[in-house]
């Protein structure tokens, strides 16, 4: 049914949107980039122990010993799980001395030359699929991940590997303090795995190591949960909506090309849909200042240009976390603020504040359709009837019963298939609340009631209220829920964080 169109203050949207923040989305450790990586330091310090005999002393920790080692370890295993351990091997190194790649791309190539005395560098190359060494100049510049990327690729000649391994970590292991730090870590390593505790040693050390490509890929987490509301909705990606960001412009060409992504088009590729919503993401758990002033100045040069190649675009922003409530308070304000900034909604105010905002361009989901039928009593005519009252073409109704009887949701009668009945019926509750709730206020003390977003921060219905309100507009429900089932559909909208009980 259509969610009711409301005009909210500046403090009324951030009044609402400090109430239903979400402040993180999990900690590092709970991430799958952290386990993964956690995994492959593992496998890492396993290679050293059998390299070092158990770290048995410092001078085990030889670069000879650790380099033929890794390489004889790596044969038999597949060239990318290769080179993601050679990785690891050149971040456990960096992270035990305390060294960096920033550095070191710099510094390595000068240490070949005038230390180890290579005066070419090796390059691979294929003639007729046939591998061969061809001998360049040496770099300027090594990162860490190519000089391991040619370690791989170096598999057809031991020996050139082992050569190009050892002297990278002879290079980091130079200073007999480097080695002392490797030592010291591997034999704590080896003492805490005889008690099961090893993985808690080398969890401050992988935090370390990824927090900041999990802080820059955070962002995805939101991004994913959505995707997931969406498909919960009866959306179709790569259809309905995306699955990867969409590059509305690019400008440029070469090494000063620039593109402009939106993390979001609503809806994506649906035929004969002109008109959309543009989305993007931004959720900052903490202080992430210069990345947050970065995207809020790229908005409008952005929204600019989107304004030249659509017609009529809406910009709506997901915002959220711990970030925008504190330090990054005032970007949050200077986005609402902007006047084409259509609305805004978090990762618990999706299921109201997005869904309005589709219905307000018309754009029908598969839950609205059900939402009809539940209030025909599964009747197609009469569900086609109440949604060209709310406002949708014809047309649009249309596709939406075809796509719903394609995937199965609705036979060809208008029967809801059970899995999406009881999602339409949950959420059926959460539109009766947001469709006839009122502002609550907290001098009313709004006990027994149940908030919803989207009408400022304290909007709701009596718990006694919505039930019978929801019975009245489709009485077919009333048999769904016979016994404590309605209790348990709001407690599911209270779990999944859609609604609040108080």
């Amino acid at each position: 049914m259509r969610l009711p169109q409301i005009a909210l203050t500046l403090d009324e949207q951030l009044s609402e949107f400090d109430v239903w923040i979400t402040p993180s989305t999990g900690e590092i450790r709970d991430t799958e980039k952290f386990q993964t990586e956690l995994n492959r330091v593992t496998q890492v310090f396993e290679i050293l122990r059998i390299a070092t005999k158990d770290f048995e002393d410092e001078s085990a920790c030889n670069p000879d010993r650790i380099s033929t080692t890794f390489i004889q370890e790596l044969a038999g295993t597949q060239e990318e799980e290769q080179f993601e351990l050679l990785r690891a091997l050149a971040s456990v190194l960096y992270l035990v001395t305390g060294k960096s790649d920033n550095n070191s791309k710099c510094q390595f190539p000068i240490y070949l030359r005038d230390v180890a005395g290579w005066t070419q560098f090796p390059a691979v190359r294929s003639t007729r699929g046939k591998y061969h060494i061809s001998n360049v100049a040496t770099p300027r510049e090594l990162k860490a991940d190519k000089v391991m990327a040619l370690v791989q690729k170096l598999s057809f000649t031991q020996p050139e590997q082992e050569r190009l391994l050892h002297e990278f970590v002879q290079f980091i292991l130079r200073e007999s303090e480097d080695v002392a730090q490797l030592w010291s870590i591997g034999r704590s390593y080896c003492m805490l795995a005889s008690l099961g505790r090893s993985h808690q040693m080398l969890t401050p050390l992988v935090v370390f190591q990824v927090r900041g490509s999990v802080s820059a890929s955070g962002g995805h987490d939101p991004e994913n949960m959505l995707r997931d509301r969406m498909r919960e909705w009866g959306l179709e990606p790569m259809t309905d909506f995306n699955s990867t960001d969409v590059i509305v412009s690019i400008e440029g060409t070469g090494k000063r090309q620039k593109t402009r992504a939106y993390d979001f088009t609503l809806p994506y590729s649906v035929a004969g849909w002109k008109r959309r919503l543009f989305v993007q993401c931004q959720f900052y758990a903490g202080d992430s200042g210069s990345v947050s002033h970065k995207n809020v100045d790229q908005t409008t040069t952005s929204r600019t240009k989107v304004m030249e190649l659509f017609d009529d675009p809406v910009f709506v922003e997901y915002v959220d976390g711990a970030g925008y409530f504190s330090s990054l308070n005032g970007d949050l304000k200077t986005i609402l603020s902007m006047t084409n900034t259509t609305s805004f909604f978090q990762i618990r105010t999706a299921s109201v504040r997005l869904r309005r905002e589709l219905q307000h361009i018309g754009f029908l989901t598969p839950l609205e359709l059900e939402h009809a039928l539940l209030v025909s009593d599964q009747d197609l005519v009469g569900a086609s009837q109440f949604l060209k009252k709310e406002g949708y073409d014809d047309s649009e109704i249309n596709r939406v019963i075809q796509n719903s009887e394609s995937q199965g949701f609705i036979n060809s009668q208008g029967a809801i298939a059970e899995v999406r009945r009881k999602i339409a019926r949950r959420y059926f509750l959460l539109d009766i609340a947001a469709t006839t709730g009122s502002p609550l206020g907290l001098a009313a003390k709004p006990t027994g009631s149940l908030l919803v977003p989207g009408y400022g921060a304290f909007y709701g219905i009596k718990l006694d209220r919505l039930a019978n309100e929801a019975i009245a507009m489709a009485p077919c429900l009333s048999n769904d829920w016979t016994g404590s089932q309605i209790l348990a559909d709001i407690t599911w909208l209270c779990d999944e964080g859609l609604t609040m009980s108080c």
